[in-house]
């Protein structure tokens, strides 16, 4: 048994811990292919306890459990990669330059400042259905080795799931959906001092269920990790709908 404090920083929609972190944070001691379900929020600052039973770990906040992590099969559906000049000319169109409903996210939100956030900004590839930016990982997310740490990577794949589905999944104008399970497989390292491609996509839709990948890419095209996300529509959480971020 463990115990982790979640950093204020990494928050996501405001007084919540960003799920993909969370997620993160869960999976960190399992190997291979993990799949995390998230049932409860976490605040930032909140200190959790993670507890091992063989292969499944299980993170709680007080009495409740918040997530749990498994191993599980994955099967790839990434898109061929997109190069780093298109990501970079895409990342200049992204959604919330113009309005953010949660501008401190610490994955894509644009007010965090060098340093302090992940900054992926996933815009729209020309030509193609799904978003993509340029990502130079800051210091603070690389481990002593130079690579970036496991949990960052679920952090850094979340919210351009979530961009994919918006710009190109064809959501109702009142869909609103928060994360309720993620799946990842890391192939190799990611190197921190070097650029990598994030890419996002739509995957499917089946009643409450919104389903998204996203995946990071070397600049040199090869899949590094790639993840499936499950979002739930509810009456909350982030709007899926184009045009709810484009007319704020």
């Amino acid at each position: 048994m463990a115990q982790v404090v979640i950093d204020e920083r990494y928050e996501g929609i405001p007084g919540v811990a960003h799920g993909g972190y969370l997620a993160g944070v869960a999976a960190k001691e399992l190997d291979g292919p993990v799949t995390v379900t998230l049932t409860r929020v976490v605040q930032p600052g909140s200190t959790v306890t993670l507890e091992r039973h063989d292969a499944e770990v299980v993170l709680r906040v007080g009495d409740e459990v918040a997530a749990t992590a498994v191993p599980s099969p994955f099967e790839t559906a990434a898109p061929t990669a997109v190069r780093a000049r298109e990501a970079e000319t895409a990342s200049e169109h992204y959604l919330g330059f113009h309005h953010h409903f949660f501008p401190n996210c610490f994955t894509c939100g644009p007010h965090r400042a060098v340093g302090e956030g992940l900054r992926i900004f996933p815009g729209p590839v020309d030509g193609r259905p799904v978003v993509a930016a340029l990502w130079h990982p800051p210091s603070a997310v690389r481990r002593a080795d130079g690579m970036v740490a496991s949990e960052f990577l679920w952090a850094a794949l979340d919210c351009p799931a979530i961009w994919g589905h918006v710009v190109h999944g064809g959501a109702g104008l009142d869909d609103r959906a928060v994360t309720g399970r993620l799946s990842l497989h890391q192939r190799a390292p990611v190197r921190g001092d070097t650029n990598s491609i994030v890419v996002g996509w739509p995957i499917a839709r089946d009643g409450r269920k919104v389903i998204a990948g996203a995946a990071i890419f070397s600049e040199a095209g090869d899949l590094i990790v790639e993840s499936r996300q499950t979002m739930i529509l509810t009456d909350r959480g982030v709007p899926l709908h184009p045009d709810v971020w484009n007319r704020s």
